[in-house]
């Protein structure tokens, strides 16, 4: 009585998405901004070891924003990582 059973293998792309939803899920968070956060840390981990500035080419930046409406969107972005990152620490796993 053999049975048979067919697997069909996820792609990566797959894979990633399954998890970033299974991550915002656990810790309250939609995907996207999970997949901001991974994408941001991951950046910022290259600009730690050199990595990012050696293969960074500086573009000139064209704005029409004033500098204040520029820091509030940092200041934004940097609390939602802060935000992102304790609950990632506080589900073990960052």
């Amino acid at each position: 009585m053999a049975t048979s059973i067919n697997f069909r293998f996820l792609s990566e792309e797959e894979v990633a998405v399954d998890l970033i939803r299974r991550i915002a899920k656990k810790i309250h968070e939609k995907p996207e901004d999970v997949a901001w956060f991974l994408e941001v840390k991951s950046i910022m981990d290259k600009l730690g070891t050199g990595e990012f500035s050696k293969s960074a080419k500086p573009e000139p930046l064209e704005t029409a924003k004033s500098v204040q409406a520029i820091m509030s969107e940092v200041k934004k972005s940097y609390k939602k990582f802060k935000r992102i990152e304790a609950k990632m620490k506080k589900a073990g796993l960052v």
